[in-house]
């Protein structure tokens, strides 16, 4: 079972440190996101990006949400001349999403992690 993330992420042009927010957090008043660390500000205006993180994080959120149907499947992967089965429960557990974008003529990599619960060894640290 994977814990539910709520979190994108990317690095903070300013510091360099990671800065979490959410889109649907985000009002229709108040766009803006603070690092944390520095307290760089980032605006959110453009619609087109808006709406692609929206859904960005909702694809990754129904991932999640369907992890009761995706535990019982598996996803073939060819290597070499043989496919081999890898379960998607598995694949749950190593979930690292990223979403490369081009903002400003600046290369940018918007993260969604999600975590295996507590009491589970973390075998996406890495």
């Amino acid at each position: 079972m994977v814990q539910k993330g709520h979190r994108l992420r990317f690095g903070c042009t300013g510091c360099h440190r990671p800065v979490e927010f959410s889109v649907l957090e985000l009002t229709p008043t108040e766009r803006v996101i603070t690092c944390a660390h520095c307290h760089k500000g980032y605006s959110l205006e453009d619609e087109t990006l808006l709406r692609q993180l929206t859904k960005f994080e909702a694809l990754c959120r129904q991932i999640v949400e369907s992890e009761e149907i995706l535990s019982h499947t598996s996803v073939g992967i060819d290597v070499g001349g043989r496919q081999v089965q890898v379960p998607y429960k598995l694949l749950l557990t190593r979930f690292n999403s990223s979403l490369e974008l081009d903002i400003g003529g600046t290369p940018m990599t918007i993260d969604f992690r999600l975590e295996p619960l507590k009491d589970r060894p973390n075998l996406a640290k890495g």
